[in-house]
């Protein structure tokens, strides 16, 4: 069942036709939090820090408890309306590796905040109320569906009562039970939440869920409220010699404009490898030299486009990396 059909089905779970909306990111007077919006690049090994808000998302009693999504971007959900949603996390900490990422993805960190009671009361509402003289509210739901077990289809995903939803990782599993699996979009998470907000009151009357009239969430679908992070090899904080006593490494003139040249004071004599990455992790030079304790090497860089690069000097042992910028 896709989210189309999803929105049909609650909007017109009572055969009342009606369209589908998706407009706005919050509901109960909500206004959704603001991250720093930081832009940064990240190794795969990273752990990056828990989200910081700009501006917190208000107010906290409509909208008790935020967590955060992790989107991939370049990655289409099945719901077609975005890119995936990936992971969730409590406070915005993640590590690439622990998300399955490679080198040169890029994703972005974004705040979700919602009432959890009121999905839990409404869950368990639709999975075991009944409604008199028409039975239960899986039967009603499943007569109207477009595609009939959607309950089973909860129940096989492990939404069996509202024990089973205790944050937004269950809320995601409870909307993919109803869209037949697959991933979500932000803009469909979104969608999804509107079309049952604009039936909910509808269905609270029949007593299918627990008195809930609407669900209280809000969040924000611009770049600049987010933060985002490409996944590169090296590390772009610049990595600062005097903390790696057995490797070295100094680069003149930073800025550049054709050539650089790279200073080398290494304790272990033999061959060195340079690398120069761009900020995606792609090596765009590569060249090897014998160092015995302090040398240095030209690099001829002028055929790089403007813009950051990284040096990257390894020996057996150690690696120093610089952050370049061509002019």
């Amino acid at each position: 069942m896709n989210i189309t059909k999803l929105l049909l089905f609650f909007i017109c779970l009572l055969a009342g036709p009606c369209l589908i909306a998706q407009n706005g990111w919050a509901t109960c007077g909500s206004t959704a939090g603001l991250l720093n919006g930081n832009t940064a690049d990240a190794t795969l090994n990273d752990t990056l820090a828990a989200a910081v808000f700009f501006s917190s998302p208000t107010p906290t009693s409509a909208i008790p408890q935020t967590e955060f999504l992790i989107i991939l971007q370049d990655s289409l959900a099945s719901d077609s309306l975005g890119w995936a949603i990936i992971e969730t996390s409590i406070d915005g900490a993640v590590s690439p590796a622990a998300l399955g990422l490679s080198v040169g993805d890029t994703f972005s960190v974004v705040s979700f905040s919602y009432d959890i009671q009121q999905i839990k009361l409404a869950v368990q509402g639709i999975l075991n109320n009944s409604v008199p003289f028409l039975g239960s509210c899986c039967g009603l739901i499943d007569s109207q569906s477009p595609i009939p077990g959607i309950c089973d289809s909860l129940n096989a995903a492990g939404i069996t009562d509202s024990s089973d939803v205790n944050d937004i990782n269950d809320l995601l599993t409870f909307l993919a039970a109803f869209g037949g699996g697959g991933s979500t979009s932000q803009r469909g998470l979104n969608a999804v939440l509107v079309g049952i907000n604009d039936q909910l009151g509808t269905l609270s009357a029949t007593g299918c869920t627990n008195g809930v009239s609407e669900i209280c969430y809000a969040t924000d679908s611009l770049a600049i409220n987010q933060d985002r992070y490409s996944v590169v090899t090296i590390n772009t904080s610049t990595l600062d010699i005097e903390e790696n006593k057995g490797l070295q490494l100094a680069v003149a003139p930073n800025p550049f404009d054709q050539k650089v040249q790279a200073f080398v004071k290494s304790q272990q004599n033999g061959t060195h490898i340079f690398n120069v990455f761009d900020t995606r992790g792609k090596t765009v030079l590569r060249r090897s030299k014998y160092i015995h304790q302090e040398q240095s090497l030209q690099l001829d860089l002028g055929g790089l486009a403007a813009g950051v690069y990284y040096l990257q000097v390894t020996d057996q042992y150690h690696t120093a990396t610089q952050k370049i910028i061509k002019r």
